[in-house]
């Protein structure tokens, strides 16, 4: 049953490794249950899945699991794909939390983008989208992630 928000999330311990074809099969039988007319954004991790299913709009969520440490060109990344404002947010950021930081502005942009029907795309080529609606997740420990809604 949908709640009165038309928002519901689902997460689902999955397989471990890249090859996501187990984890899709978990979640499309999950969402089968609730997903008729609503519309439906998904995202994959190693070891974890979310979906989010919004009776009332658009709807993107996005997932990252944490690594033990953070890319060496994450600057370049992030001026790239996060633009100049996330950018500066992560640079300010204390070095030892910077990869839970930079998960943080990735899943939050991914999540806007699939809210809006995009996908990854540079910041210059990106339509402007609004913050409002983001929420981050609370997820097991390792995993990031976001959801957009209207």
């Amino acid at each position: 049953m949908m709640p009165a928000s038309g928002l519901l999330l689902i997460g689902l311990r999955t397989p471990q490794g890249e090859d996501r074809t187990q984890a899709r099969r978990l979640v499309r039988q999950a969402l089968d249950e609730v997903s008729a007319g609503a519309n439906v954004s998904i995202s994959h991790a190693s070891g974890f899945s979310v979906a989010a299913v919004h009776s009332h709009g658009p709807v993107g969520i996005d997932l990252m699991r944490l690594d033990e440490q953070l890319m060496p060109d994450w600057e370049a990344v992030a001026r790239d794909y996060l633009g100049p404002a996330a950018l500066a947010r992560l640079a300010g950021c204390r070095d030892e939390h910077r990869a839970v930081c930079f998960a943080q502005e990735w899943t939050r942009r991914e999540a806007q983008l699939k809210h809006h029907g995009c996908g990854l795309v540079e910041w210059a080529r990106a339509p402007v989208m609004q913050n409002s609606g983001c929420l981050m997740l609370t997820l097991p420990q390792g995993y990031v992630g976001a959801v957009v809604v209207d």
